[in-house]
Formats: C-alpha cells, sequence, structure tokens
C-alpha cells in the first residue's frame, strides 16, 4: 500500500515539476508494488490454506485482525497506481479488463473483511477498551478505497453503461459504510487515547492511520466529480453540488493537515519522552502520508489553487524518506534473519 501511493504521488509530482526522471522513479516504485503483491499473495492465500488455526488466531486477536484488509487494499491502489503510470503502455481494452479485474476482487476482499472482523470484534468479550489503536480503522474504513478505482472505472471506461452504474452503486455503498464507521470507530478509539495510557512503542505508527481516512475522501470527492461529468446513469446532476463537493474536500484536507501535524507532535513525545524503536508497523507511516499527498494535488486541481502544489513536493518528499527508511531496516531484519520471529 505504502510503496504504490508512493509511485502514485511521485507519478503527480512529476507533472507538476515535469520531470521525467521522478516519472521513471514513479514507475519502478509502482512496478515495486506489483512485483511485491504477487509475491506476498502467494504465502499469503497458502497460509489460509495450510495454517487455519493459526489464521482464526489471527482473525480473533485485536490488533494483528486488522491488517487483513491490506492485502485487497493493495490490489485498488495498484490499479490506481497503473492506470496513473502505465496505462500508455497498456492497450485500452487490456487496461480496463485488468483495473476491473482488481476492482471486483479488491471490492470482495474489503466487504468480506470488514464484515468479517467488525462481527469478531463486537462478538468478542476479551477485547477492552485498552487494545483500542488507529488500526481498527482498517477493516471498515478501508471501504472508502472502492471508490478511488470504482469511479476512475465509471468516468473513464464504463460511463454510462449498465456496468457503469453497478460499478457506480457498489462504490457510493463503500463510500457510506467507510463514512460512517470512520466517525463511529473514530469517537472509540480517541477514547482510549484520551483516557487510558498511550499504546505500546509498536504501535506507535498506527497513530497516523488517522490521516488516511480524510485524505482518501478528499480524493473520492474528486473522482465523484469526474464520473457524474462523464455521466453514470442515474439522475445526479453535478452542477448543484459542485459547489459543497469542494468545499467539503477542503474542509476535510484542513483536518488531513491538522491530523498529520498531531501525528508529528506524538511522534516527538515517544522519541523524547518514551521510545521508539523500528518494527514493521513503521510501514503505519507510508500509506496515509501518501494518501495525504495525493489529496494535496487533488485539492490543488479541484481549487485551482497552485500553492498547494509545494505542499504535494515537500510531503512526497517526506514520504519518500520515509519509505527509504522503513524499507531499508525491513531489509536488515530479513538478512540477520529476525523479520519473521513470534511476537
Amino acid at each position: 500500500m505504502g510503496t504504490g501511493v508512493l509511485g502514485i504521488a511521485l507519478s503527480l509530482v512529476a507533472t507538476r515539476s515535469h520531470l521525467e526522471s521522478v516519472a521513471m522513479l514513479a514507475t519502478a516504485f509502482v512496478s515495486l508494488t506489483l512485483v511485491a503483491t504477487v509475491a506476498f499473495l502467494v504465502p499469503w492465500l497458502l497460509r489460509i490454506g495450510y495454517y487455519p488455526d493459526r489464521v482464526r488466531t489471527d482473525l480473533i486477536h485485536p490488533v494483528r485482525s486488522q491488517f487483513f484488509p491490506t492485502m485487497p487494499i493493495t490490489l485498488l491502489v495498484l490499479g490506481v497506481g497503473i492506470d496513473q503510470t502505465m496505462g500508455h503502455l497498456l492497450s485500452d481494452a487490456t487496461l480496463q479488463s485488468l483495473l476491473t479485474l482488481f476492482f471486483v476482487v479488491g471490492s470482495v476482499g474489503i466487504f468480506g473483511f470488514g464484515l468479517l472482523l467488525v462481527t469478531l470484534m463486537f462478538t468478542n468479550d476479551r477485547i477492552g477498551p485498552d487494545d483500542g489503536v488507529f488500526a481498527w480503522y482498517i477493516p471498515p474504513v478501508s471501504h472508502l478505497v472502492i471508490p478511488l478505482l470504482g469511479f476512475l472505472l465509471v468516468s473513464d471506461y464504463y460511463a454510462g453503461t449498465l456496468t457503469g452504474q453497478i460499478i457506480f452503486v457498489v462504490s457510493v455503498i463503500a463510500l457510506g459504510v467507510g463514512t460512517f464507521m470512520f466517525l463511529f470507530f473514530g469517537s472509540i478509539v480517541l477514547y482510549r487515547y484520551a483516557y487510558a495510557t498511550l499504546p505500546h512503542e509498536k504501535l506507535a505508527p498506527t497513530f497516523a492511520i488517522g490521516l488516511a481516512p480524510t485524505s482518501v475522501l478528499v480524493i473520492d470527492i474528486a473522482r465523484l466529480t469526474y464520473a457524474l461529468q462523464a455521466g453514470v446513469g442515474v439522475d445526479i446532476s453535478l452542477a448543484p453540488l459542485e459547489p459543497l463537493l469542494k468545499l467539503l474536500a477542503l474542509l476535510l484536507w484542513g483536518f488531513s493537515a491538522w491530523w498529520f501535524v498531531l501525528t508529528g507532535a506524538l511522534v516527538a513525545y515517544y522519541i523524547t519522552r518514551r521510545t521508539h524503536p523500528f518494527f514493521f508497523t513503521w510501514w503505519a507511516y507510508t500509506f496515509p502520508i501518501g494518501a495525504f499527498a495525493v489529496s494535496t494535488d487533488v485539492l490543488a486541481n479541484l481549487l485551482d489553487v497552485a500553492a498547494f502544489g509545494f505542499v504535494l513536493i515537500g510531503v512526497t518528499a517526506l514520504l519518500l524518506v520515509v519509505w527509504t527508511i522503513t524499507a531499508g531496516q525491513t531489509w536488515r531484519l530479513v538478512a540477520r534473519g529476525r523479520a519473521f520471529t513470534a511476537d
């Protein structure tokens, strides 16, 4: 997820700065995402088939369970990344079929894991307030990622068709689920942060996940406007909605910017008052920061305010640094044989 969104953010920077080298780097990161997705998908599926008992144990764990939907989320992010960086290399028919496949599989996975994990959470009497961290956002709020690819498919390939109507309806339903579950779960997790002790240092990076929902919503709003402009075959007119959608996008981006600064303050607290050693959970920094970067470019286009472009470049540069450090530390653990030890 983080690698894919970094590729997307770099491609937006390349468009604004007209730098071919950055565009090539963006394509490289999306290609890396494709290779890594295939490489991880095989053992991920084999583990489900060969070790169902361990999978069930993870599914009822209050934190580990929340990361299961990251695989279908990656498929949707990968689809957007391929369209953004490699669309000119593939025929329209091939690209359309590939993106549609990613949308179907990713949407089924997100809806499936969302229902399963939230049900298990509500029926698990051993989960207490101290278990609440922002990783809880992932299963229910991951539905917000579905419209990213869904609305793109509608506007670019399926406008005015029955398939486009189906994709549009599914995307809007997912948008509703993700939006309301963001509000509901946000109150639960913030209650835990305010009234209980801060989570263990291993889970400190999950605070950055709070950036993702509003950032993705900004992108969803832009994609929705493009889909409505293209024609979705339902009786919804864009003209009266457009000013409100732009205002809502600015409101949501403002919250994301505030949370971006708040995340920095909390990380500084861990570094100065507690500890902040490397764990795999550092990858939780990457996708939210990337989503915030992409949402900044989207807002620049929606409002026609060029100044947001400088914010895009700065946030993307930070993301590249965070990704490089996290990837380097991950490789270091793998090389030392310490990457796959039990918790």
